[in-house]
This record gives C-alpha cells, sequence and structure tokens, in this order.
C-alpha cells in the first residue's frame, strides 16, 4: 500500500475523533453511515496504436517471443476488476491517453473504427485524443468522435484564428464514482501542430498544455468536482531515472528558467490541483507511479502497442474532498503484461478483432527475404534498420544521400524471415518519398541542425560525418564524406527522404527553405522502398558500419 502519510495522519485523527463521537453520542442507531474512504479501482491504456489483435513480445525474447493476447486478453482483465470492483463496493474507471489506431493494419484499414468499437465493448470512461489520431485527417478524427460510445477529449483543440473550441470534440466529462464526482480532463501535447502534416490538421490550432490546465482545473472545481484526472498525450521523460530527471527541472527553477513544452512531470510540478496524471506520447511504461513531491500529483504511465494495462485502486476521503493513498496490484507494480496464458483472451472480442484481421491483413505473411541478424532501430549512430531504412531509400530513388527521421522507425526484426508484414511493421505510416535538389552548402547546415548537444537524430544513407557535441551549435561538423568525396558546398545533391520530412517536421525547419520546384514526389512509399530492398539484398546482413562518428576536440 502507498499513501500521502501526512493526510493519512490527518484522516487516521479523524476517524478516531468521529468514532469516539459515534459510540459516545449514538450507541443505539441501527445503520452504520456510508464510509468517509472509499475506493476506487482505475485501468489506464495509451499509445495503442492499433494494436488489439494478438502479437508476440518480441521484447522480451526475440527468438522464443511469448504470445500476448492483445485486446481480447485486456478484455478478460478488464472485465475480472470491473466485477471485483462491483463485488467489493469500489468504484470503477479508465481512461486512454490517445495514439488509438496509427501502426497497424487491422488499425488503419478501417480508419479507427475497429479500435475504437473494441473500446466501446470494454466500457472505456473517456480518452484524450493523440497526434496520430490526427493522421487521416481531422474529419476522420470527427468520425471517431461520434463513434465513440464514451468521450474523446482534447480541451486545447481550437479553430485557428478564433477562441472558440471546436465544436466536435468535449474538453471535460464529469462523472460520480462511488459517490466521488470526479472530473476528466483530456488534451495533446501541442507539438501535434508541428509533428503532423499541414493538410491533416488544417484550421485546427493546439493551444499549450500549461496554459491550459490550470483554467480547466479550475472550471471543473467550480462545478463541484472532488477528484480530478488528466489523461494527456504527453509523457515522462524516456529516462530510467526520474528523480535526476526532477532534480534538473528543479536547478532550472531556480535559475528562473521554465520549459517551452511541457511534459508531464513539469504538469505534475508547475500546474497544481490534478490528482493523477495519465501520461503517454513517449511509449515509456513505469511500473510505479511517479508523485511530485511538491504537488503530491501522482502521474502513471504504460507501454505502448497494447502490451500492458495498467492498474491502480486509490483511497479518496470524501470528507477531506482528497485522495488519500493508492495501491498496486502485482509483483512489479501498476503495469500488467496481457500474456495470453495468463489472461485468456474474451472468447468474442477475440472472433471480432480476427475477423477484422483477417481482412486487414491479406497477403501480409508473404516472404520476400531473410535477415541473419537482429535489426534494431537504435539511435542514429547505432541503429542497424535504421541505415537500413535509409539506404533503401536512396537505392531506390537513385539519389546521392537519403535520411530517415528515426522516431518513423517502429519496430525491430529479429532474425529469420522477413515478410510484407514486418515491413509494415517498421514503417506504418505510409509515407510517400520525396527527393529534392539541394547545394551542398545546404546539405551541411540540414545536418547540423540535426546535431545536438546528446548527438544526432537522424539516420542517414550516402554520407560519413564526424561531429564534435561539445562544439557551438550550427558547428559541430567537423568532416562530412559524400560517397567517397569531401562535401563540396557548390555542388548540386540530390536528397531523399519522406513527404512527412519534406514539409520541414522533425526539426529540419531547414527543408522549407526548398524551392517548390526543386522537389520531386514519386509517388512510392518508404515502405515498398523497404520491400523492394529485403528482396534485393537477402539475406540481409548489415555491415554495421558507424555513419555518425563522434569526435573529441
Amino acid at each position: 500500500m502507498t499513501s500521502f502519510r501526512s493526510i493519512r495522519g490527518i484522516l487516521a485523527t479523524l476517524v478516531f475523533t468521529a468514532t469516539v463521537v459515534a459510540v459516545v453520542v449514538m450507541p443505539l442507531k441501527a445503520e452504520s453511515p456510508a464510509p468517509d474512504v472509499v475506493e476506487i479501482d482505475i485501468i489506464y491504456t495509451s499509445d495503442i496504436h492499433g494494436h488489439i489483435d494478438p502479437q508476440k513480445a518480441t521484447f522480451l525474447n526475440p527468438q522464443f517471443p511469448p504470445p500476448m493476447g492483445g485486446g481480447a486478453s485486456a478484455a478478460t482483465y478488464i472485465k475480472k476488476v470491473r466485477a471485483e470492483a462491483e463485488k467489493a463496493g469500489r468504484g470503477f474507471l479508465m481512461v486512454d491517453s490517445g495514439d488509438l489506431f496509427q501502426g497497424t493494419p487491422v488499425g488503419m484499414h478501417f480508419q479507427g473504427k475497429s479500435v475504437i468499437e473494441w473500446m466501446n465493448s470494454v466500457g472505456y470512461t473517456a480518452a484524450a485524443l493523440g497526434n496520430h489520431d490526427f493522421d487521416l485527417g481531422w474529419k476522420i478524427t470527427e468520425e471517431l468522435v461520434r463513434t465513440a460510445r464514451f468521450p474523446l477529449l482534447c480541451a486545447n483543440l481550437y479553430t485557428t484564428g478564433t477562441n472558440e473550441r471546436v465544436d466536435w470534440v468535449k474538453d471535460m466529462v464529469i462523472v460520480e464514482v462511488a459517490g466521488v464526482k470526479t472530473a476528466i480532463i483530456g488534451m495533446v501535447t501541442e507539438e501535434t501542430a508541428k509533428i503532423s502534416f499541414a493538410k491533416n490538421i488544417d484550421g485546427l490550432t493546439f493551444r499549450p498544455l500549461h496554459e491550459m490546465l490550470p483554467t480547466k482545473v479550475e472550471e471543473a472545481r467550480a462545478q463541484g468536482a472532488q477528484f480530478i484526472l488528466f489523461p494527456v498525450h504527453a509523457g515522462l521523460p524516456y529516462k530510467p531515472n526520474l528523480a535526476s530527471v526532477y532534480r534538473d527541472m528543479i536547478e532550472q527553477e531556480a535559475r528562473g528558467e521554465r520549459p517551452t513544452e511541457y511534459e508531464a512531470m513539469e504538469l505534475a510540478h508547475y500546474v497544481p490541483g490534478v490528482d493523477i496524471i495519465f501520461a503517454g506520447h513517449s511509449h515509456q511504461g513505469y511500473d510505479q507511479p511517479w508523485e511530485d513531491p511538491v504537488t503530491h500529483t501522482l502521474v502513471v504511465q504504460p507501454y505502448a502497442n497494447g502490451s500492458s494495462v495498467g492498474h491502480i485502486t486509490v483511497q479518496f476521503d470524501r470528507r477531506l474532498g482528497k485522495m488519500i493513498g493508492y495501491e498496486t496490484h502485482h509483483d512489479r507494480g501498476a503495469l500488467v503484461t496481457l500474456f495470453e496464458d495468463e489472461f485468456w483472451p474474451d472468447q468474442g472480442i477475440a472472433e471480432t478483432i480476427g475477423a477484422q484481421v483477417a481482412v486487414a491483413e491479406e497477403g501480409l505473411d508473404e516472404q520476400i527475404g531473410e535477415t541473419r541478424v537482429n535489426l534494431q532501430r537504435g539511435d542514429a549512430d547505432r541503429g542497424n534498420l535504421g541505415a537500413l531504412v535509409a539506404d533503401s531509400i536512396r537505392e531506390f530513388t537513385g539519389s546521392n544521400l537519403a535520411i530517415q527521421n528515426t522516431g518513423g522507425v517502429r519496430a525491430d526484426i529479429a532474425p529469420g524471415p522477413i515478410t510484407k508484414r514486418d515491413c509494415l511493421s517498421v514503417l506504418p505510416f505510409g509515407n510517400t518519398l520525396v527527393e529534392a535538389k539541394v547545394t551542398g552548402e545546404f546539405v551541411r547546415r540540414l545536418f547540423e541542425q540535426k546535431v545536438g548537444r546528446y548527438g544526432p537524430s537522424l539516420f542517414i544513407s550516402g554520407a560519413t560525418i564526424e561531429y564534435d557535441p561539445t562544439r557551438a551549435e550550427g558547428d559541430r561538423i567537423t568532416s562530412l564524406i559524400i560517397g567517397d568525396k569531401p562535401l563540396d558546398p557548390n555542388t548540386e545533391y540530390t536528397v531523399a527522404m519522406n513527404n512527412f520530412l519534406s514539409e520541414g517536421n522533425s526539426g529540419l525547419s531547414l527543408i522549407r527553405e526548398v524551392a517548390s520546384e526543386s522537389f520531386r514526389f514519386t509517388g512510392y512509399t518508404d515502405r515498398e522502398a523497404l520491400e523492394r530492398y529485403v528482396a534485393t539484398h537477402s539475406p540481409i546482413n548489415p555491415k554495421g558500419e558507424s555513419r555518425w562518428v563522434r569526435v573529441s576536440s
């Protein structure tokens, strides 16, 4: 049992005093009043990305991955917890923090409706929208909102040029659970405006989380809400040691510095009044909730891709109007991995999902090649799969150079056969390939833009770059070889990329300087390039050479 000790001490005193008074004043009362402290089970998910179908836990064992039951196993666990809560007189809530469907055939083929139908069937209370929920355009997002039998929330989504929230999505919902008036507020990171295709979010503005949240908390309190829950598509840092991240934040605060865009830990610290933040977006699960030492806001975050659900039971004192503690239920803490043999799939839901998968995945198990090594995403300077994707793009287009954003490579490939399904898992977004003609001087500036203090963040093909991250920004590249020759600033080079990067996303704002007539739009997808490369070069056995080489001054 984990609890807030100071509040619990107050509670113990109050309960003891109340008990003594009750014994002295009302010794003959036949019925006891409803208890002041109630319990509420909360199950939470995030970044499902269409993974409602069964899958293999390759992240645990690439060679012999244990099977996971997907949405049908999740349904089994959810039904179990809901029934136990009802029997024990506890409340029950279920929330999600966005990115619902983009990433699998069954999610994309049905334009997200298959995932929404699953969520309807297991009884979500509410969910926030994520940035990828706009990947098919906001009109599809609106259709999903109308399909859902639970509120899809996005309190910071406004119509561009106005002071009006969009009228097809709610900002919050207030429900009563176990006698506690509970507000659920949902938002999506304002980064969505920078990491989405412009046409998909045309006419929409995503207001900053840290500016919107205090107002929404105040509105919820004004409507009588005692318990404030905040599913938000913004995550805890991708770091194993959150305490060190928190110390860095406090040191920055002491220097008078504030972030420009807030992640979940920063929201917990700087915006008081929220009881629990349900984070997402970063795909990093945390077994134990993070509690801000000052505000006592809890932050929880599950892993992505339907591999787990989170589950905590909170204790809420209705008289004090406060959450006074929480409990986790598993050896690791709050997260439950959905192993098929532990949570046998619900038959009815499994059949429904199976029928949808059969339609969406026809032909995907065709083998197109094989790999002799483990192909891993990794970082820009070490990921052999990301480099291979860049190679496939360069070879497909015949360009001098190719670039691939690290966040666009979404899965690893284990040694053995490679199927079309594997290529789809690696590149699920259906991006098309674009070639740009630019000068060598521009190429240098472009690569400089992706070398930060901690190293590069762009997969490349056709170049070898030496860099010193301790040098000043814009002057970190010490050597740049194109093919086997040093970069010539006056020579024209062709650079291939996906259409996501061609719009200046993923931090490559310089690409917006390229004249429109310098682009060639191929119409082919990045996945087609990868499939052809695998078939041509199989068996795959990358040399593993480093294309980004760190040097010291």
